[in-house]
């Protein structure tokens, strides 16, 4: 099974070029939490995803939502007032549900928004099954993590093709 990415970059979220986004006609995102903008369960963002958040904020309007399998409330809530971006929690992914309630939530058209996420089984499959477009990004460059997780992350990856040249 190969799972399309309409984009994979080499690095975190930090790396991905918004004007090239914008020029492909995307006009709102659906963001990963955990491992894309803020460690997991930390509750806090580095200084350079603040500030790449808010370029992003400013370049498509305020049109962004955070689309996140975590299914603590308090921690979304946490990471909603720290991010200042609506946080859908438990959205289950690669399922519909959560999609459709962050499409509603940026009143765009699935054809508007891109789906930026660090795990290929999850954000890249489920944006695919809703008609986004997609964007495969590394974990945050601040993350040390087990080698079990990896190891499934690498394994994830190699089922992965980009169908654009990397962002």
């Amino acid at each position: 099974m190969i799972i399309k990415a309409t984009y994979i970059t080499g690095g975190d979220i930090t790396t991905l070029s918004i004007d090239e986004l914008r020029q492909d006609g995307v006009k709102g995102l659906i963001l990963d939490l955990d491992s894309t903008i803020m460690v997991s369960k930390s509750g806090e963002i580095s200084s350079d995803v603040k500030e790449w958040l808010d370029a992003a904020h400013k370049a498509f309007g305020g049109a962004i939502v955070v689309l996140s399998n975590n299914k603590r409330e308090e921690y979304m809530r946490q990471a909603e007032g720290v991010l200042n971006i609506r946080v859908i929690g438990h959205g289950k992914k690669p399922f519909a549900k959560g999609f459709i309630k962050a499409l509603e939530c940026l009143n765009l058209s699935n054809s508007e928004v891109a789906v930026v996420g660090d795990r290929a089984l999850t954000d890249i499959l489920g944006g695919n099954v809703n008609g986004l477009k997609t964007v495969l990004v590394w974990p945050l460059k601040s993350i040390s993590e087990p080698g079990w997780k990896t190891f499934v992350r690498n394994l994830e990856r190699a089922l992965v093709r980009a169908s654009k040249p990397s962002k």
